[in-house]
C-alpha cells in the first residue's frame, strides 16, 4: 500500500494524524479571489520529487499524476511481491476531473496565446486515461489499463474492478486505487458554485466536520492511494484482504444523493453479502462521510437501515484530509485496514455535536476507540449517485 494525502505520506502517518485529531485546512490563496470567495484547502506535503521523477518529468506531470505515481511507487516498492510477468500485471485507476490544474493552464493559454500556445502534451496529459496509461509505462505492465471515473466513489470502484480482474483469471497482480488533486483555482471555483464547499473559513480546525450538527460543506483535498492486489498464496505476507466489493447507483439526481439512503445501504448489503460478513462481525465503518448536509444525511439514514440499531463505530477521514474526490475510497480503504491492523478506530475530527438526525449511530469522537477483531466496511458515494462499498479484513475468508 501507498498513499500521499494532506496528513500523511505514508499509511502511518496518515493514521497517527487520524487518531490525533488533526485538521489540514488552511486558506486558498490566489490573488483573484475576494472576501466573498474565499476557500480552504488541504494539500499534500511536500515530497521528495527527485526520489520519483527526473526534473523533466516532474515537468510534464500534472499534480494528479504526480501524487498517482508515488504513492504507487510506494505501495510496490514496499508489497514485496515477485511481480508475474509483464502481460498478467494490470492497473486500475480511478480519476475523477483528472488533471484539472494542466487543463485550466492551458485553455490560459489557448486565449492568449492562441494555438501555438498549447502544449503537444496538452491531450495526452489531460485525457481522463492518462494517469492509468502513466502508471503501466513507468512500471512496463502490459496487461488491462483501466480508468474508471465514477466521480468520488473512483478509487473505491477502482479497487473493486480490480478484485473482479483477480476473480476472472485476467491478471495475477492489479495495481489499483485513485487519485485527484484539484486544488486550482478554476475547480475550487466550480464546487464553490456548486454550494458544495464550507464557508466556515474563519474556523478551519472546524471547518470540515462530518456528522455534526453544524457542518456546511466539505474542504478540498489532493491525495491519492493505491493498492497493490493479488491472489492469495502466501497470505502470512498480506497486510489484509478485500472480501466483499458492491456497487450501484441512486439514479437519483446528477448531485443530490438519494434521501432516503436506499441507493447506498444496497450498496453495502452487496458488499457484506459478497463478503459472506455478518452485520455482527463488522467492527467499524469508515463513512463516506462528505461534511456536507444532504450527503451525511443520507449515509447516517442508510447506516441505520443496514445495522438496524447496531452499535457499530463509525469514522470519517475527510474531518482530518478533506474530501479527495477520487483518492478518497482508495485513501480510506487502507485507513479502514489500518484501523483493523492498530484495532483502533480514529476519531472524526472536529466534531463536537452528532446531529440528533442520526438517532443510534456510534460516531467516533474526541477520542480513538478500541475495537475487537472483525471486518471493516468502507464506503465511498459520488455525484450522480455513484455508489461502491468494500469489506476488508485480516484474513482471506469470512470463516
Amino acid at each position: 500500500m501507498g498513499l500521499k494525502a494532506p496528513g500523511g505520506l505514508t499509511p502511518d502517518e496518515l493514521f497517527a494524524s487520524l487518531c490525533t485529531g488533526a485538521h489540514t485546512a488552511a486558506p486558498f490563496v490566489d490573488d483573484r479571489l475576494s472576501r466573498d470567495t474565499a476557500m480552504l484547502a488541504s494539500r499534500v506535503g511536500e515530497f521528495d520529487a527527485a526520489g520519483y521523477f527526473s526534473p523533466v518529468e516532474a515537468r510534464r506531470l500534472d499534480r494528479c499524476q504526480q501524487l498517482a505515481l508515488a504513492a504507487a511507487q510506494d505501495a510496490l516498492d514496499s508489497s514485496g511481491v515477485p511481480l508475474p510477468p509483464p502481460e498478467r500485471c494490470a492497473v486500475v485507476c480511478g480519476i475523477g476531473l483528472g488533471a484539472s490544474a494542466t487543463s485550466e493552464q492551458q485553455i490560459t493559454e489557448l486565449v492568449r496565446r492562441g494555438p501555438r500556445g498549447l502544449s503537444r502534451l496538452a491531450v495526452p496529459t489531460v485525457m481522463p486515461s492518462s494517469t492509468a496509461a502513466q502508471l503501466s509505462l513507468r512500471f512496463g505492465f502490459r496487461g488491462p489499463a483501466v480508468t474508471v471515473s465514477a466521480a468520488c466513489a473512483s478509487g473505491a470502484v477502482a479497487i473493486g474492478e480490480a478484485v473482479e480482474l483477480l476473480r476472472r483469471g485476467a491478471a495475477d497482480l492489479v495495481l489499483a486505487g485513485g487519485a485527484e488533486a484539484l486544488v486550482n483555482y478554476g475547480a475550487m471555483c466550480a464546487f464553490l458554485r456548486l454550494d458544495a464547499m464550507t464557508r466556515n473559513v474563519d474556523e478551519p480546525a472546524l471547518a470540515s466536520r462530518p456528522f455534526d450538527a453544524d457542518r456546511d460543506g466539505f474542504v478540498m483535498g489532493e491525495g491519492a492511494g493505491f493498492v497493490v492486489l493479488c491472489r492469495p498464496v502466501d497470505t502470512d505476507s498480506a497486510l489484509g484482504f478485500v472480501l466483499g466489493y458492491g456497487t450501484n447507483s441512486d439514479a437519483h439526481h446528477l448531485v443530490a444523493p438519494a434521501p432516503d439512503g436506499e441507493g447506498a445501504a444496497r450498496c453495502m448489503r452487496l458488499a457484506l453479502d459478497d463478503a459472506g460478513v455478518g452485520l455482527v462481525d463488522v467492527n467499524h465503518v469508515n463513512a463516506h462521510g462528505t461534511s456536507t448536509s444532504l450527503n451525511d444525511l443520507a449515509e447516517g439514514r442508510a447506516l441505520m437501515t443496514v445495522f438496524d440499531g447496531a452499535a457499530v463505530p463509525v469514522t470519517s477521514n475527510k474531518g482530518t484530509t478533506g474530501h479527495l474526490i477520487a483518492g478518497s475510497g482508495a485513501v480510506e480503504t487502507i485507513m479502514t485496514l489500518w484501523s483493523l491492523r492498530g484495532r483502533l478506530v480514529p476519531p472524526v475530527a472536529g466534531l463536537r455535536t452528532i446531529d440528533p438526525a442520526f438517532g443510534p449511530l456510534d460516531v467516533v469522537k474526541q477520542e480513538p476507540r478500541v475495537i475487537p477483531d472483525g471486518f471493516g466496511l468502507s464506503n465511498s458515494f459520488g455525484f450522480g449517485g455513484a455508489n461502491a462499498s468494500l469489506v476488508v479484513g485480516l484474513s482471506p475468508s469470512a470463516g
